[in-house]
């Protein structure tokens, strides 16, 4: 069964926590991100506040480096 990823724009740094965990569990069942995924994260990080989306950067760097490549390209300082 499909899973379907809302797009959000994260209002405090709780909801990067869930995009994260959210990332790191798809990356460990599938071993990467499906596209609808990598879209509404990137999406996400496009209309973050900068703080959150650094915050973002960070986490996913620390959480799941593996996925840091679907993002970086997209501004991925931190």
């Amino acid at each position: 069964m499909a899973r379907t990823i809302s797009v959000l724009k994260w209002e405090s740094e709780q909801d990067v926590d869930n995009a994260v965990r959210d990332i790191r569990g798809e990356m460990e069942r599938q071993g990467g991100l499906t596209k609808d995924t990598e879209r509404a994260m990137q999406h996400s990080l496009q209309v973050a506040d900068p703080d959150l989306a650094n915050y973002f950067l960070r986490e996913v760097r620390k959480q799941t480096p593996d996925a840091l490549h679907y993002f970086e390209e997209r501004g991925g300082g931190a």
